[in-house]
């Protein structure tokens, strides 16, 4: 319990910019720390969620971070068995829905996508990206609600979880991936908004601003995967994808 509550205290607070150079070389440069946990650093980067464990760091900013190996184990092994449970879940979910006929075919079938330019993703997957897109439904509810940011912070560690293994089945020059990080970067910014009003050092209208993004970066992305934007929807995410191409 102690773990999920650093956590969640962690996402609202860093929103700094850094530099992370592994012990094998790799660097990233200018990352924003979205949250650390036990076991390593969520980071934010120009395309996407990504996440460095301290055993890829060097001792020093194990040290800095109060790197715990013992800790960083344990949890490893929850947020694998909770995120293959998840799975399992959405598999079972999958199979249940489909006609007895289609069950039985071995073929991978595609799926038809709302922009005819994009290029075609598996059904398999387009589920799982609308699976995840519902997870974000429990975001809004609780936004509505009023509630607490600790509470909304809590309910949003399992879905970015789940997007940051998903973000990774689509090109990162794929829109479909820029809505998907896109929605939930803004959820996420949501968060430290609402933390921000409860400290007295926000406006609301930050949050509402943050919300609003996220609802229509989600929205365009779900009625793309079901394949039925309208004309009008068609508009907006151009004018969206022109305003992403001149402020990368």
């Amino acid at each position: 319990m102690k773990t999920l509550v650093v956590s969640i205290l962690c996402l609202a607070s860093f929103a700094l910019a850094d530099d992370f150079k592994t012990i094998d070389g790799k660097e990233d440069k200018n990352v924003k720390i979205k949250r650390v946990e036990p076991d390593g650093i969520v980071l934010s980067t120009n395309y996407g969620i990504s996440k460095v464990y301290f055993t890829e760091l060097p001792k020093e900013v194990q040290e800095r971070f109060h790197y715990d190996p013992a800790k960083a184990a344990a949890y490893s092994t929850q947020q694998n068995q909770n995120l293959e449970a998840w799975r399992k879940q959405q598999a079972q979910a999958q199979v249940q829905a489909q006609p007895q006929e289609a069950r039985a075919t071995a073929a991978e079938p595609m799926a038809t996508s709302g922009i005819e330019t994009l290029p075609p993703i598996t059904v398999a997957l387009k589920d799982e990206l609308l699976g995840a897109v519902k997870m974000t439904d429990e975001l809004d509810a609780l936004y509505e609600r009023g509630c607490a940011s600790a509470e909304f912070i809590a309910a949003a560690l399992p879905v970015e979880r789940v997007i940051m293994k998903l973000q990774d089945k689509l090109p990162k020059a794929d829109p479909r991936h820029d809505l998907l990080v896109n929605a939930f970067d803004a959820y996420q910014q949501t968060a430290i908004a609402m933390k921000a009003n409860e400290q007295g050092r926000g406006q609301r209208s930050d949050v509402t601003v943050t919300i609003a993004t996220a609802r229509l970066c989600k929205h365009l992305l779900r009625r793309i995967l079901e394949g039925n934007l309208t004309p009008e929807e068609k508009s907006v995410y151009y004018a969206w994808r022109k305003g992403l191409r001149e402020n990368p």
